[in-house]
């Protein structure tokens, strides 16, 4: 019986470590594949045309132990390159800013997702 207690609380502990703790996901940036671009935080719509290959920049507030959330613009699927951790003043992680490239962009909505959860939709790339 000890023995079943016991398995019990490692194996509901080990399940709660790698839960995933996400508060909010934001499209900050978008970049051509020369370097131009524009903060896209407070905008409706670009004010550049991003045909083709681009690269947009995601900020995630929480820990996502790493799941990746899914960045679309239009029909274009964007693929993970890299990620750098954000600090408070305390040395505290608090998210993660994340690049993803995405391919054969014509136009349509910047969507962030984790798990089908829509998180941000707002900007709309010419």
């Amino acid at each position: 019986m000890k023995k079943l207690i016991l398995l019990f609380i490692l194996s509901s502990t080990l399940l709660f470590a790698f839960k995933t703790n996400i508060k909010d996901a934001y499209a900050i940036g978008i970049f051509d594949a020369n370097g131009n671009g524009e903060n896209i935080q407070h905008a409706r719509k670009t004010k550049n045309n991003y045909n083709g290959t681009c690269y947009t920049k995601v900020f995630v507030i929480g820990n996502s132990f790493k799941l990746k959330p899914n960045v679309t613009i239009g029909n274009s699927i964007g693929h993970y390159q890299s990620s750098k951790p954000i600090y408070n003043n305390r040395k505290i992680k608090i998210g993660e800013v994340m690049l993803f490239k995405h391919f054969a962009v014509s136009n349509g909505n910047i969507k962030v997702s984790f798990r089908d959860k829509l998180y941000d939709a707002k900007v709309f790339v010419k």
